[in-house]
């Protein structure tokens, strides 16, 4: 499972989302995140977190600590999908596909 989030920001965006990932890295079943900032358009932002499955990002995301460390960042937040099941995954040397959680 990840999930994206586009933000639009200025510099003071990097402390608020990095204390976000650092609550979110200590929920069961997160398995990395990243801020990261485009190049080409300075104050467009994104997080992107991998979690482990569709239950470990609900959990992550719902807990009390994690509301109150995303509450300064989801202002920014572009009103969109942001979470997605991942069904092929790639690493060097191997490509392989994963069944779908839908019920």
């Amino acid at each position: 499972m990840i999930v994206v989030t586009e933000h639009r920001a200025g510099d003071e965006f990097l402390d608020p989302a990095r204390e976000l990932l650092e609550v979110l890295a200590g929920a069961d079943g997160f398995l990395s995140g990243q801020v990261a900032r485009s190049p080409d358009e300075p104050e467009v932002w994104i997080i992107s977190t991998q979690w482990r499955d569709v239950g470990s990002m609900r959990r992550g995301f719902g807990s009390f600590d994690a509301k109150v460390a995303a509450a300064p960042v989801m202002v920014s937040a572009a009103d969109r999908v942001s979470a997605y099941e991942v069904l092929v995954q790639a690493t060097p040397g191997e490509v392989a596909g994963r069944p779908s959680d839908r019920a």
